[in-house]
């Protein structure tokens, strides 16, 4: 594998530092379907970051796409927290699947404590991928949340649920745990590789109008949030990407009055929201992404993929805060490889500018 370039994608950086681009930007979140295509099992592409890293940079020169590659074991923090994980160890890549979390009961939550990031499973393994992603002149990745996402890998989600409306203190020690967690992950890298050289990202899917209403996300996620987003800003944390997976319509305010919100923030969305209205919302000094529906993306004909990223760019290209088509949320693995040209020839037709 040759040594990556010494910069991040330049059409990438151009557009964070809000410069004239050739073109809109097209991050595919290509996750395990670089696996698949590099004839990988998902047991090998979670648990060796070499091997992930190198499906994705044979993706990247397949595709030709904008993003940089990344590595996340979904719900990885399992591990780290003391339950169990398994991830399939045949040819089929597929998702890995919770067998137990830490904490079932009340009675669990004795001695539970952040656990140390440099003897954890999962923080180890981001570790070695972020070593990769610097030896080849990339920029590193911290995992900025959500805090209600980690609590959910120690205790289920829907446990949380009932006791935020019967035992609610002991949702926000969970809370305080992650979010404890997740700083201590994020000063570990910030400390090795060096804020200038560290990138936040964030998901949102337990923050979704279909499990929580906002005053539950007010009550219980936001606090935590802020913090977070506080304390790594002031590290010199500067680049920013922020998924809200799902419905946030209505938490928008929040983020655009509450959480302090580094510069040109990336703000991805999914198919639930309207596009249009969150660029409108966030305004001129954050970029958007969005939102190409992944069942289209995995079922659809490379003609219909085509016309409907054709619509999303007509609708998205002269977005104000810069604009990036991307996919409603994490690439399908079986997802066609025709599926995926069919973006990159729609931005080349549709997406160029003057």
């Amino acid at each position: 594998m040759s040594k990556g370039k010494a910069e991040d994608n330049p059409r990438m950086k151009k557009l964070f530092l809000n410069k004239k681009l050739d073109r809109v930007p097209v991050n595919m979140s290509i996750s395990t379907y670089a696996a698949r295509i590099s004839n990988m099992s998902s047991y090998e592409y979670y648990l060796n970051p070499r091997k992930a890293y190198e499906a994705q940079i044979w993706a990247k020169y397949l595709h030709g796409h904008d993003a940089g590659p990344s590595y996340n074991i979904p719900n990885g923090t399992v591990l780290d927290f003391g339950g169990d994980l398994k991830i399939p160890e045949t040819d089929q890549v597929s998702l890995p699947k919770v067998t137990k979390r830490r904490v079932e009961s009340p009675e669990d939550l004795a001695g539970l404590e952040v656990p140390n990031p440099k003897e954890s499973i999962y923080a180890k393994k981001r570790f070695e991928f972020n070593s990769i992603l610097r030896k080849n002149g990339l920029k590193i990745s911290i995992s900025a949340g959500s805090p209600l996402g980690v609590a959910s890998d120690i205790a289920d989600i829907q446990l949380l649920m009932r006791w935020m409306y019967q035992k609610p203190e002991l949702v926000h020690r969970l809370l305080r745990i992650a979010t404890d967690y997740l700083l201590e992950v994020a000063n570990w890298f910030i400390k090795e590789f060096g804020a200038e050289n560290c990138s936040a990202f964030s998901t949102y899917p337990n923050e979704c109008h279909a499990l929580l209403s906002p005053e539950m996300f007010a009550k219980f996620s936001l606090p935590y949030v802020k913090e977070i987003h506080n304390k790594l800003i002031n590290k010199g944390v500067k680049r920013w990407t922020i998924h809200l997976c799902g419905n946030h319509t209505n938490n928008l305010t929040y983020w655009i009055n509450e959480i302090k919100l580094a510069p040109r923030s990336l703000i991805s969305i999914g198919g639930e929201m309207d596009i249009k209205h969150v660029a409108e919302t966030f305004g001129r000094e954050h970029i958007v992404g969005g939102n190409l529906d992944t069942t289209l993306l995995q079922i659809g004909s490379p003609k219909e993929v085509y016309i409907e990223a054709k619509r999303i760019i007509n609708k998205m290209k002269y977005n104000p805060g810069g604009f990036v088509l991307m996919p409603a949320c994490a690439l399908p693995p079986l997802t066609p490889s025709a599926n995926l040209q069919a973006l990159i020839k729609a931005v080349n037709d549709f997406g160029k500018y003057d």
